[in-house]
């Protein structure tokens, strides 16, 4: 059997350039390698469409080439229309190909999906002893598939849902993603800021549970009515080793951490940073980390080790400063406090690592000033630079559901549930008023906004420093010129801006 991963062509988001838009796709990589591992006979091959500059046209004739067994399909929300494409493509060139997805947003759509689409079977929530399953019945020649768990598929005309899988108890146990079957030297060829990068991962899931974030709940734990949090991670070893491997064998010098909060569990950043340390390995790491870890890893001394250890970017989320607002979003161990305090740190002892803040607006019972408040803290708090997000509601969290339940949606054309276009109004806000909004903060002229380019521009050592904040500067008002072009050209449309632009190469 033939059994290929495909990353279909797509956009690329407003503040990426072409030579960073695109990370390894982490999940196809690892899905592959256990799937190669176990299946040694079939042919298993990744497509990465975007990376290869690969676009509709060049698809097609790889597909009708090729001729795969299995098509398998794994999207966000934003990208699953493409996803769907590939379905409907897959299926008119052989009819006999059996589309598998899975991923976020497939996971949450099931009844959709399978209704009006040529999906064959949907594997939900963590996907790798899932797949190996289905792939072995398929090689079979199965004709029922309820005793698989953690999948969903069509029986007759009615849609099967099968009771959940549980969670891999030991991450250690898989497989080095497949990364042979990628081509690595493209990733990052040509970037200044994230030169020869790799995405990685050493954990999933979360301990908090916020409504806004599909994350926590695809990796959660469904032994009981309602899914928990949960929290697991590879050991340090085991991670210093894909590093060291990634390193040496192609190259890898940025490692972009994809976990949710990679410095959840200090034990683990201060054995793999003094890992890091002891070899001498020359890396840098960007990542997502929590304020409140760290000021707790400050104050135990840990994050001095993962800044030596190559730790350059930390991307933390603020989301809200007002108490009320944290509590509509569900999010925990976080006030403007701990926040201040984090960026602090990081800005006073450290000043090498560049340090993002993401804020949700759109909330709602977001009035213009509390919009205004956020807006100020972003500038004042001390950040390098701040990222405002729309709060933009992905299938399967409890804010798309309530939106969705009470008409909150401006649209459910997923193409633009990419985090920069707002899609839901408020009490007192329309969506087209938020929009404006965003454009504001892009151009908003003060002092500590002045002080701070002035600083960029002319008094950073940080040569790294220096381009990433020109770079997001660059892009911030490309995105506002942009929509500024679209509007002088549509004054009366209400059409969304997405903001996202397609590349040359799309329908190549």
């Amino acid at each position: 059997m033939k059994v290929f991963f495909i990353r279909t062509p797509r956009y690329i988001w407003p503040f990426y350039s072409k030579d960073s838009s695109f990370w390894q796709p982490l999940g196809y990589a690892s899905l592959a390698a256990v799937c190669r591992r176990e299946f040694p006979h079939h042919e298993i091959k990744i497509i990465d469409c975007p990376i290869l500059a690969m676009g509709w046209k060049s698809l097609r004739e790889v597909l009708k080439k090729e001729k795969p067994d299995v098509v398998c399909i794994g999207e966000e929300s934003v990208s699953s229309p493409q996803g769907l494409r590939l379905a409907h493509l897959a299926k008119a060139i052989n009819p006999e190909c059996i589309n598998i997805a899975g991923g976020h947003f497939f996971t949450y759509m099931t009844e959709e999906t399978l209704t009006h689409h040529p999906i064959d079977f949907i594997v939900k929530y963590e996907g790798e002893e899932t797949l190996l399953e289905l792939i072995r019945e398929i090689e079979g020649g199965a004709r029922t598939f309820n005793h698989i768990k953690g999948i969903a598929f069509r029986d007759d005309v009615r849609v099967v849902e099968t009771s959940p899988r549980p969670l891999i108890q030991n991450l250690d146990d898989l497989p080095f993603p497949a990364y042979d079957l990628l081509p690595m030297n493209l990733y990052g060829r040509y970037s200044r800021n994230h030169p020869n990068l790799v995405s990685v991962e050493h954990s999933r899931g979360c301990t908090d549970r916020c409504d806004f974030c599909i994350l926590w709940r695809h990796m959660a734990d469904r032994t009981h009515v309602e899914p928990l949090p949960k929290y697991r991670s590879k050991s340090p070893e085991r991670c210093f080793d894909e590093v060291k491997y990634l390193a040496k064998k192609y190259d890898r010098k940025t490692f972009a951490w994809v976990d949710p909060t990679w410095n959840l569990d200090p034990a683990w950043c201060d054995r793999f940073s003094d890992l890091v340390l002891k070899s001498g390995l020359k890396i840098q790491s960007t990542a997502w980390m929590r304020a409140d870890c760290i000021v707790r890893d400050e104050r135990l001394g840990i994050l001095k080790k993962e800044v030596k250890a190559g730790l350059v970017q930390a991307m933390i989320g603020v989301e809200r400063i007002r108490p009320k607002d944290l509590r509509a979003l569900n999010k925990h161990r976080n006030c403007r406090e701990i926040t201040a305090e984090a960026f602090s740190i990081l800005r006073t002892k450290y000043p090498s690592v560049y340090t993002i803040g993401t804020m949700i607006y759109g909330l709602w019972d977001d009035t213009r000033a509390s919009l205004n408040e956020l807006l100020s803290y972003g500038h004042k708090t001390g950040m390098d630079y701040g990222f405002f997000i729309p709060l933009t509601p992905n299938p399967g969290t409890k804010i798309w559901q309530e939106a969705k339940e009470k008409g909150r949606l401006a649209t459910t054309d997923f193409s633009a549930y990419n985090f920069h276009t707002p899609v839901m109004r408020t009490r007192e806000i329309s969506r087209r008023s938020l929009e404006k909004f965003y454009l504001r903060i892009l151009l908003k002229c003060s002092l500590p906004r002045l002080k701070e380019m002035l600083h960029f521009l002319f008094f950073e050592t940080n040569k790294r420093k220096r381009q990433v904040h020109c770079a997001l500067v660059r892009h911030g008002l490309y995105v506002v010129f942009r929509c500024l072009y679209n509007r002088l050209l549509h004054p009366f449309s209400d059409r969304l801006d997405l903001g996202s632009h397609r590349p040359t190469w799309y329908n190549s």
